[in-house]
Order: C-alpha cells, then structure tokens, then sequence
C-alpha cells in the first residue's frame, strides 16, 4: 500500500511546487491581460524611470528610429506603476509594442513586436 501511495504524493508535491514558483506565468495564462495599449496612440507604451541605463538607451533607440512612445515613470506615476504591476513587470524597461510585452532593451525584439 505505502509503495504506491509514495509515487502518488511525490507527483503532487512536485506539480504543487512547480506551480508555487511559477505562479506569475500561469496566473499569466489564466487572466488575460487588460490592453493597455488601447489607451495609447503611440505604437510603444514604456515602463521605465528616469535613472536607468536602459531605459536610456531605450528612449534613444525608439528616437533616433522615429518610433514614438508613451512613457510612464514607474515610480512617479500611480498609473504606470499599476499598469506595470498588471503587466508582471519585474524589471524596466518593459515595453508594450502593439501590446507585445518586450522587456528589457531588446532592439530585435521591439522590431519583430513592430512587425506583427
């Protein structure tokens, strides 16, 4: 009886761990995600702050692209902060292109995201 009973619990303790340390991902897949680019006209929506590398680096790809973009300051604006919280930002920048999340400076991936 114990011998398979074992099997059993070692299968749920590994599903039910697996699914605590990615509960973000598969929260992901169970909600959907508001559009918050529908509120913009710009084709690129970034989350950054005014001190980050990246997000300068950023700003200026976008720009010196003609890409135009909205930017929230996560830690200025209420509203950017709940929209980056809503998007499971853990990092800037995030980038909403055509309301695909590009996270972090990724020039390739914001084209592709540009493409679709």
């Amino acid at each position: 009886m114990m011998k398979k009973i074992l099997p059993v619990f070692f299968t749920v303790a590994v599903v039910v761990s697996v699914l605590a340390l990615n509960w973000g991902s598969v929260h992901a897949l169970l909600v959907s995600r508001p559009n918050f680019a529908a509120q913009h006209v710009e084709p690129v929506v970034m989350y950054g702050t005014d001190w980050c590398g990246n997000c300068k680096m950023t700003r200026a790809y976008l720009r010196d692209n003609g890409i135009s973009f909205f930017e929230y300051d996560v830690e200025k604006s209420p509203e950017g902060q709940r929209q980056f919280k809503a998007l499971q930002g853990n990092g800037v920048p995030l980038l909403l292109v055509n309301n695909n999340v590009v996270r972090g400076f990724d020039p390739a991936a914001i084209q592709n995201a540009l493409r679709r």
